[in-house]
């Protein structure tokens, strides 16, 4: 299973699955060193794809305020500045 692409709908994403099967899907941490929790490294999968905090919680069923808190997290254990810097390592 991939993740969803930006124009695409949420329903790939499996109904049950956890964070952990769900961080298992997606690619492996890109800041291996980092030490990613799996919410975290799903929030940076579907940063990788180009999705706005606001997209990313609706999928996920969180709040705006939680995946932009963890997209936070993600920056500071990656050691990048910005969002757009956090996308172009992962490419």
């Amino acid at each position: 299973m991939r993740p969803p692409s930006a124009g695409a709908g949420f329903a790939a994403l499996p109904a049950t699955a956890t964070w952990r099967e769900l961080a298992v899907e997606f690619a492996p941490a890109p800041c291996e060193s980092a030490q990613l929790s799996p919410a975290e490294e799903v929030v940076c999968a579907y940063v990788r794809q180009g999705l706005s905090n606001r997209e990313i919680a609706t999928a996920l069923g969180k709040s705006e305020r939680t995946v932009k808190n963890q997209v936070s997290a993600v920056l500071a254990k990656c050691g990048v500045p910005t969002r757009a810097r956090l996308i172009a390592l992962l490419r």
